[in-house]
């Protein structure tokens, strides 16, 4: 096409960059601030920005083990240039550039609208909760005694103690990202709207940390009171209702709002009336294969077998094709099928709804994901090798 290229933004067109992606996406340019060019590619017609979009190289958990993730962001294009295929030129160079470098198997984002990208082979693998419950409805049908104490931190002064909780939480979840300092401070510890006040609170049992809840709360907007909680992550039942107990005693609020909770938050069993957390679901973020070989033999398996598949991928056609793939605890070994029987042909998106958790192989079935008849027993296999100890969840307020 005349006039058209595909390229990195220079630090000069940097300004311009983050103006344009600000604009389309109704953010601050400031929140977008940062980006180094080289982790960008825009599509340029004529000499101007027509779409921006941008990674960061982050590292997810995937069955318990760290993998490299595209962490896609900034996606946007300018009203004048739409419906004309450049975010999808722009997003098929960048996975020709992740396969042919080798250093990410994946891509991961935020979507939008999942409409947008099941078109690019992307799959969504995780799903968040939200409760909106008033603080005199944390009332538990079985209170416990709880041995330790809930103290106030200054997470400036004890920043460890935070991330010394996560790391031991997420050690054997899935989709939950390695979180650098910056992420931190731009995420769950992010200064507090104007007017409210932010609490971080840790639970410790013999001087040993065990829990904490990151939260704001004051008077919005809209005149509400509301506690906003930011992140909250507990390592025994103990610290779970401690912390929550608090926050149930707050008589100046009149709601309290959690809108990302784990799946396998236990919350919900231990409530007197459950249904008082008006709780609600939504999709969370969307995942990409973007090397299958290589993200196939990244992730441990419950047990050892083996699975093949045919893979139906038009926008990676490197993908394309039969596998077999031997599980094990200790990773996948992958190989073409060189013809015979499979089990099921699959896409992108439900390959890597599979590999995160976010269903199972017989949930894909029924829902008519799979292409075949898979017998019973193989949907029971495929079942078993990827069965996870928890669903997938992701915590972040960034990328």
């Amino acid at each position: 096409m005349s006039g058209f290229e595909i390229r990195p933004a220079t630090a000069e067109e940097m300004p311009e960059f983050t103006r344009q992606a600000a604009r389309q996406i109704a953010l601050p340019p400031a929140m977008l601030a940062g980006m180094p060019p080289e982790w960008t590619l825009a599509a340029f017609v004529d000499g101007q920005i027509a779409t921006t979009y941008a990674w960061w190289p982050l590292q997810l958990r995937l069955a318990g083990r760290a993998v490299r993730v595209a962490g896609v962001t900034q996606v946007s294009t300018h009203p004048a240039h739409r419906r004309r295929g450049y975010l999808r030129a722009v997003t098929r160079r960048h996975f020709e550039t992740m396969h042919e470098r080798g250093e990410e198997a994946f891509a991961g984002l935020h979507p939008a609208w999942m409409a947008i990208y099941q078109r690019f082979g992307y799959g969504s693998v995780t799903g968040r909760h939200t409760y909106r419950v008033a603080p005199r409805d944390i009332r538990f049908h079985h209170p416990l005694s709880t041995p330790g104490r809930v103290r106030e931190i200054d997470p400036a002064a004890e920043f460890g103690v935070l991330v010394d909780i996560y790391r031991r939480y997420r050690e054997d979840r899935t989709a939950l990202v390695h979180r650098g300092r910056a992420m931190w401070f731009a995420g769950a510890l992010q200064d507090p709207p104007a007017g409210q006040q932010r609490v971080v609170l840790v639970y410790e049992e013999a001087g040993l940390a065990l829990g904490y809840v990151i939260y704001s709360h004051g008077r919005e907007a809209n005149g509400a009171r509301r506690l906003r909680i930011t992140d909250f992550f507990a390592l025994s039942q103990h610290a779970h209702q401690a912390l929550w107990s608090i926050l149930g005693g707050y008589d100046n609020v009149d709601d309290i709002l959690w809108d990302n909770a784990p799946p396998d938050d236990p919350l919900p069993l231990m409530l007197t009336e459950p249904r008082l957390l008006n709780q609600t679901v939504r999709d969370g973020i969307m995942i990409r294969v973007v090397s299958a070989e290589a993200a196939l033999a990244h992730r441990p398996y419950a047990s050892a077998t083996e699975l093949r598949f045919r893979l139906r991928d038009d926008f990676c056609p490197w993908n394309d094709g039969l596998w077999r793939l031997a599980t094990s605890p200790e990773g996948g070994r992958v190989a073409s099928a060189d013809g015979g029987a499979v089990d099921f042909t699959l896409t992108p998106d439900t390959l890597a709804a599979l590999m995160f958790g976010r269903y199972s192989a017989s949930t894909a079935h029924h829902a008519g994901l799979l292409d075949g008849h898979p017998a019973p027993d193989v949907l029971r296999r495929w079942d078993e090798a990827l069965r996870l100890d928890h669903p997938p969840h992701e915590a972040e307020h960034t990328w």
